[in-house]
């Protein structure tokens, strides 16, 4: 019993593991900061010399950036905290690849630069948030640049 017990917990530990994420956010004229959720869903499959990964889901609300009221706003320009980013049929081969991106109801294409670290895949994508309806951005004249980086950590099998 204990046996099958361990078993289970394994195999839904490895269903539901959990990635990383970090949305990198250059402010302008001076600053940044940076969103971080440990809650991405989803997951990447070897398939002979590719990486691929049906889908990548993070909850826009799991997003914080240690300031309440940034979260807020920040949350607010993705749709609300309810909403969800994904990342959706991406396939990498030697550290690089394509997937389509969905923020804020709008699809675009992204590239994406990647490594495999044992038993994960750590991602690197630079996104405008300009092809995702955000524009215009400002805060007492800061503002935030059309350019963020992405790095996510996610499971492999």
């Amino acid at each position: 019993m204990k046996m099958l017990l361990a078993l289970g917990f394994i195999f839904s530990a490895s269903v539901f593991a959990a990635g990383t994420v970090k949305v990198q956010v250059t402010l302008s004229p001076a600053g940044s900061f940076t969103a971080h959720s440990e809650k991405v869903r989803g997951f990447a499959e070897k398939s002979g010399s590719k990486y691929v990964a049906k889908e990548l889901t993070v909850e826009v609300g799991t997003l914080k950036t240690d300031l309440d009221l940034r979260d807020e706003h920040f949350q607010k320009r993705l749709g609300g905290p309810k909403s969800k980013i994904l990342i959706q049929n991406a396939v990498g081969e030697n550290g690089k690849g394509v997937a389509t991106m969905v923020a804020n109801g709008k699809s675009n294409p992204i590239s994406f630069v990647y490594k495999a670290e044992g038993s994960q895949i750590v991602a690197r994508f630079n996104a405008k948030p300009s092809d995702f309806g955000i524009t215009d951005v400002k805060y007492m004249g800061i503002g935030v640049e059309d350019k963020i980086t992405i790095d996510a950590t996610i499971p492999a099998r």
